[in-house]
């Protein structure tokens, strides 16, 4: 009975043997390949011509992979990993660009960065110094030192923007604060100065005054 088996098993083709029909894929092939060494239980012979039928198709895969002709499944399996490698090649360009498109868009909507007032004009200079010789007039005394403090750091500001050095700077800026103050200090002692002080400004503008017209001179010319 198992030489006839055997004899049977001779004429037939590894693909009757292993139970698939040709053109099967790998993974079709090689499960019938696990079925049938259960299935032949401890017969070495069958064993062996199921591995040999098994080896066969696996060469016969390879040759067709070799030369071009693939199978079916096995050209929807290569169409399909194509198609997985192009969409994350086309997904991570999309990345890419929305990343882009996100940095371009935000860069839209960042605020305007503020900046210092330019004093490179010398008209703006002078409107300046004018706005601050009436807030100086029209403000309360308290904040004449406020005003004479913004100013002397103008003058600090632009000393500095046209290349000189911070200390040399602000002593400058501190020098024609002292001489305003001190001219300011003298023409106080004016008996015409005293009447007009008693009848609109006080003796804290008086004083403020010079300082402030001085100071900015030098913003003008410095």
């Amino acid at each position: 009975m198992n030489q006839n088996s055997n004899k049977n098993n001779n004429e037939k083709t590894p693909y009757e043997i292993l139970g698939v029909k040709e053109g099967a894929d790998f993974e079709d092939i090689q499960k019938a390949r696990d079925i049938k060494v259960k299935e032949a239980g401890e017969d070495l012979i069958l064993k062996a011509r199921i591995e040999s039928s098994f080896d066969q198709l696996l060469m016969v895969s390879l040759k067709a992979r070799q030369s071009g002709n693939l199978s079916f499944a096995a050209e929807s399996a290569s169409k399909k990993e194509r198609q997985i490698n192009q969409s994350n090649n086309f997904s991570l360009l999309s990345k890419i660009k929305n990343l882009n498109n996100n940095s371009n868009n935000s860069s839209q909507y960042i605020l305007p960065q503020i900046s210092p007032p330019s004093f490179d004009n010398v008209l703006i200079k002078i409107s300046f110094g004018m706005l601050f010789l009436v807030l100086l007039f029209i403000s309360p005394d308290s904040n004449n030192r406020l005003l004479l403090s913004i100013s002397t750091l103008i003058l600090t500001y632009t000393q500095i923007k046209s290349g000189k050095r911070f200390v040399g700077s602000l002593g400058w800026s501190v020098t024609f604060l002292a001489i305003g103050l001190i001219f300011g200090g003298l023409i106080e002692t004016n008996s015409f100065i005293q009447e007009i002080s008693s009848n609109s400004l006080s003796i804290q503008k008086i004083q403020s005054i010079p300082a402030m017209i001085i100071l900015w001179i030098g913003v003008i010319l410095l």
